[in-house]
């Protein structure tokens, strides 16, 4: 994904999945996206799948409009 897509996409999540996908992105580890999170370093997987999960579901709504 086009960091325009991705940066237009992300500004439809929920702050913390917006975060999250954020630091990954640049290369922060687990502990860093954990603490900017408030939450464990073992949390950061699932909530960074979930957040990937929310941006597919936002991804594809624009591209399938009449789907909504």
């Amino acid at each position: 994904m086009s960091d325009d897509c991705f940066h237009d996409a992300a500004e439809e999540l929920p702050f913390p999945y917006a975060a999250a996908l954020r630091l990954e992105r640049s290369g922060a580890s687990d502990e860093v996206i954990a603490q900017a999170l408030g939450i464990a370093p073992a949390g950061v997987p699932a909530a960074l799948a979930l957040a990937r999960a929310k941006l597919a579901a936002i991804e594809a709504a624009h591209e399938n409009p009449e789907a909504e």
